[in-house]
Parts: structure tokens; sequence; C-alpha cells
């Protein structure tokens, strides 16, 4: 019955099979939210997080925790997000961070992948290993993310964490410029 009522209010919200109604819709998610349905959680919270209010973003946090607490990745990286800028009265923990970035990799997440490698890369809230962000940078550049495919490119070109190799970091910088991620600094790099 909750899963209903959060599939009722997506449909709502987007139209899909009933005239859009964005109110009705929020109303299924909120009954669904309060029966701990971890969809339902997570969109609501993200009507919150876009109303920006920090009451809004207090009570989205505790909606992402059920959300990620089911392993919906794109929850554990928004919680993930919350604990890197300590917002919504979550307190600022990167290992806490990094750990729920490297969930949302494992379930699927493309945002996930992607800041678990910077945290891995930097050496914030998990051990400095630019190999091991190389993997993730990769996968997730594979998918078609443009940050994975610069920060790639970077890898590359600057032999961190991979051999260097000009041919791969032009081939990745190419994807990303054409998805509108431009970088003066690889445009450079890579211009012979």
């Amino acid at each position: 019955r909750p899963h209903a009522m959060a599939t009722l209010g997506l449909m709502s919200i987007d139209g899909r099979g009933m005239p859009r109604d964005r109110t009705a819709g929020r109303a299924w998610l909120e009954k669904a939210s309060a029966l701990r349905e971890p969809v339902a959680a997570y969109n609501l919270a993200l009507i919150l997080l876009s109303e920006g209010g920090e009451q809004d973003v207090a009570r989205a946090a505790r909606l992402l925790v059920v959300a990620a607490e089911a392993e919906i990745g794109d929850a554990q990286h928004a919680l993930g997000v919350m604990h890197s800028k300590g917002m919504g009265g979550v307190a600022k923990d990167p290992e806490a961070a990094a750990r729920l970035y490297l969930r949302a990799a494992r379930n699927g997440s493309l945002s996930g992948e992607v800041e678990f490698g910077i945290a891995q890369f930097n050496g914030e809230g998990v051990p400095k290993n630019e190999a091991g962000a190389a993997r993730h940078f990769r996968l997730a550049a594979a998918r078609g993310n443009a940050i994975a495919q610069n920060r790639l490119a970077r890898i590359y070109a600057t032999g961190r964490g991979l051999p260097r190799n000009l041919v791969e970091a032009a081939a990745w910088h190419i994807l990303a410029v054409g998805q509108g991620l431009s970088d003066t600094w690889l445009d450079a790099q890579l211009k012979d």
C-alpha cells in the first residue's frame, strides 16, 4: 500500500495516466513517507531540497536517511553531500560522506561513483588512493558522466593514478567537452 501511494504521487506530479497535479502528488508522497516508504521519502526529500528553507532541508535529510537505508543510490549520494557540507542539521563528516558515496556507487549512482572517486583521489574521508580513484572515474566515464570523463582526462594528462597517456586524455576530454564541460587547463595541456 505505501508503495502504491508513492507511485500515485509520482504519477500525479508527472501527469502520467492522469492530469498533472503537483499538490495531490505531494500529498501522496507525504502519506507514503509517513509510512517510511523509501521511494516516496527520496522524492519528497528532493521536493523539500528544491524549496530550500532551513526546516525543509533538515526534514529532507531525515527523509534521505530512510531512502539511504533502503539502498537507494541517489539518496545515499545526496545524504553524502549533506555530510560533506554539514547541511540540514547533518554533521559535517567526510568519512560518513565517503562511506555513503561508496554505497551509492555500489547501488548504481553515477554521482556517487564520481564523488567517491574525488574523495579517494583527494584523501577526504578515505585514504588517498589515486589509482583507486581512477578506476571509479573510468567506470562513471564509460557510462557517460562528463565530470568523470574530465577527471579521467586529467589523470591521463598528469599520469597520477594511471600511466600518462595524452591520446587517452584527449579522447576523454573531447567526450566531456561534447557534453558542455570545458577545461582550459586540459586545452592547454593537449594543444599539440
